[in-house]
């Protein structure tokens, strides 16, 4: 009996600080559905490296999927963003690495480095027309945090770890 209340504190507490931590909001428009997801708490991670001049980069994916009851849940969209931050300890400055579009800029401020590392602000997911009106959808989003040169090895694949992960149910009017 001991372990079970354990568990269910565990699994309450857990969820709780999840909840603190990160967001995820779904946006629409006439033509096409963004994410808005937000990672909460993580500058101590990013900013202890970014101080030594090690790069900092995190690696988003989100996915669209249609859940189904007695079958696997249909993917129906998926999407990787990688954005990197490689500081300059002589100028005391930091290169925005956007790898999905592969534009860059140099900031001066650490506010728009955390705004660009935790935030992905009304990213375009999917085409609204993929979807059929009056079905639940999920979208997903996990974040992973790397320090340093990321590693292309095929093992990484089994052994990702994300930082966090946020959800949210919606549906087409």
């Amino acid at each position: 009996m001991i372990p079970l209340l354990a568990a269910f504190f565990i699994a309450v507490c857990g969820t709780a600080s999840a909840a603190e931590r990160s967001t995820l909001n779904v946006q629409m428009d006439d033509r096409v559905i963004y994410c808005a997801a937000t990672l909460k708490n993580s500058d101590d991670i990013f900013f202890h490296a970014l101080k030594d001049g090690i790069p900092v980069a995190t690696v988003w994916s989100v996915q669209v999927d249609r859940p189904r009851e007695y079958w696997l849940n249909k993917s129906i969209a998926g999407i990787v963003v990688v954005r990197r931050v490689v500081p300059d300890l002589l100028s005391r400055s930091w290169l925005l690495e956007d790898q999905a579009s592969g534009i860059s800029r140099r900031v001066y401020t650490v506010s728009e480095v955390s705004r660009f590392l935790s935030n992905l602000d009304h990213f375009p997911v999917l085409d609204r027309s993929l979807l059929a009106a009056n079905t639940v959808y999920l979208m997903r989003a996990s974040v992973e945090l790397h320090t340093g040169d990321i590693n292309d090895a095929w093992w990484n694949g089994l052994m990702k770890s994300p930082h966090d992960t946020m959800q949210q149910e919606f549906s087409l009017p």
